[in-house]
C-alpha cells in the first residue's frame, strides 16, 4: 500500500499531498472503505495533523478513529451533514437568520403532479434541481418554456426523491472556499463560454476552446461537450451553434458552473468587494459543525458591497475539490489546502462550541 503514488484521477488528493509536504507533513495513499453506505475501497491520501490521523479523497476529509458506526472515520462536517447536503433545509436556515436565498419549494416525486403545477405559480425563469444532488447533476436553469421545465422536472424525478424549484437568479457566480472561522480564498466560476473573434461560429469556437483546454491541461478544466442543455440554453439567449459571435463579445453555454462541463475557475480575491467575505463567514458560522466548505454565491454585480437584493446564497459544500483554487485557469493559485492544514494542526471545533 505504501507503494502507491499520485493519481491525476484525483487531483484535490495530490493538491492535498503536496501542500502537506510543504508543512512537513508526511502523506501517503492508501486503499480503504469507507463504510456504511459506501463500502467499496477507495483511494485514500492519509497523514498526521495535530496529533491525529486523517483520511482524504476526492474532497472528503475525515478523521480516523472516532466514528461509532464502524466507518474509517468521522467526516469533519458531519455534524452540518443534515444541514448543508439538504439544499432546501439550508435555505431556511439561512433565510431564517437574514441572510438572501432564492425563493422556492421542494417537491416530492411522488407528488410530480405538484412539482409540474410551480410552473404557473412561480415567476420566471426558474432553475430546477435535486434537493440532494451533488456536482451539478441534473441542473437546469434559466427555464421560460413549459416544455423545458417539464423536462427537467421529469428528469430530477427519475434520479431522485425530492425536486427543488426555485427562482433563476443572476450575476456572477463566485465560490468562496471557508475554513472556520473564515473566508480564506474566492474565485469566479464562470460557466462554459466562448469569446467571438467576428468570423468563426460557435462550434468552430468551441472546437478551439476544447483544443486549447488540451494543450494547457489544467487540472480540473474538462472539454466543453455541446447536448441537449447546450443547445436549449443557447436558445434561451436567441441563439444557435451555427451564430457567428461578434469580435469579443462572450457568449455562455451553459447556466450551471462546474468544472466537469467546461467552466473556467478565475482566481477572484481582488474582484469581489470584501463585505462578502464576511456575509459568508457570517452565514457558515452559523452551521453548527462546519468546519470546511465552498460557498456558492450568486451576486448581481461582485465589485459593489453586500446588500439585500444583490446576492444570493445558493448552496454550501460538505466535500469541497480543492483542485481550482490551486489550478486556475486564470490568476494566482490559492493554497486553500494549506490553510485546511493549518485548521488540523489547530484543533476544529466540535458542533457545540461553533453553535454557542
Amino acid at each position: 500500500m505504501d507503494s502507491l503514488t499520485d493519481d491525476t484521477s484525483d487531483y484535490h488528493a495530490i493538491c492535498m499531498r503536496t501542500a502537506a509536504a510543504a508543512k512537513g507533513i508526511g502523506a501517503r495513499y492508501v486503499i480503504a472503505p469507507y463504510g456504511g453506505r459506501f463500502p467499496e475501497p477507495r483511494r485514500w491520501l492519509t497523514f498526521t495533523a495535530g496529533g491525529r490521523r486523517y483520511y482524504f479523497s476526492a474532497g472528503w476529509l475525515v478523521e480516523g478513529g472516532r466514528d461509532p458506526w464502524g466507518r474509517l472515520g468521522r467526516h469533519v462536517n458531519e455534524d452540518a451533514t443534515l444541514v448543508v447536503r439538504d439544499k432546501n433545509r439550508l435555505k431556511l436556515h439561512l433565510a431564517e437568520r437574514g441572510f438572501c436565498v432564492p425563493s422556492g419549494r421542494v417537491f416530492r416525486r411522488n407528488d410530480l403532479a405538484a412539482a409540474l403545477r410551480a410552473f404557473d405559480a412561480m415567476p420566471g425563469p426558474l432553475c430546477v434541481k435535486p434537493n440532494l444532488g451533488t456536482q451539478g447533476d441534473c441542473v437546469v436553469t434559466s427555464i421560460r418554456k413549459r416544455a423545458d421545465f417539464e423536462a427537467a422536472v421529469r428528469r430530477v424525478a427519475a434520479g431522485y426523491q425530492k425536486i427543488l424549484v426555485e427562482e433563476s437568479v443572476g450575476g456572477s457566480l463566485i465560490r468562496f472556499f471557508y475554513v472556520r472561522p473564515a473566508v480564506v480564498a474566492v474565485k469566479l466560476s464562470r460557466p462554459a463560454s466562448v469569446v467571438g473573434d467576428g468570423s468563426a461560429d460557435l462550434i468552430r469556437l468551441i472546437e478551439a476552446k476544447n483544443l486549447r483546454r488540451r494543450r494547457r491541461s489544467v487540472p480540473g478544466h474538462e472539454p466543453i461537450v455541446v447536448d441537449d442543455e447546450v443547445r436549449r440554453f443557447l436558445e434561451t439567449q436567441g441563439r444557435r451553434l451555427e451564430d457567428v459571435p461578434a469580435a469579443g463579445e462572450r457568449v455562455c453555454l451553459r447556466g450551471t458552473s462546474n468544472g466537469a462541463t467546461g467552466a473556467d475557475s478565475i482566481a477572484a480575491p481582488g474582484l469581489v468587494h470584501p463585505s462578502y467575505a464576511g456575509v459568508v463567514a457570517a452565514a457558515c458560522n452559523s452551521v453548527p459543525g462546519l468546519n470546511v466548505s465552498a460557498i456558492d454565491v450568486m451576486i448581481r454585480d461582485p465589485g459593489e458591497p453586500a446588500a439585500p437584493g444583490r446576492y444570493w446564497i445558493l448552496e454550501m459544500n460538505r466535500s469541497p475539490g480543492v483542485t481550482p483554487y490551486h489550478h486556475p485557469w486564470k490568476g494566482e493559485a490559492q493554497n486553500v489546502c494549506g490553510a485546511v492544514l493549518d485548521l488540523l494542526e489547530r484543533g476544529y471545533e466540535p458542533a457545540a462550541a461553533a453553535e454557542a
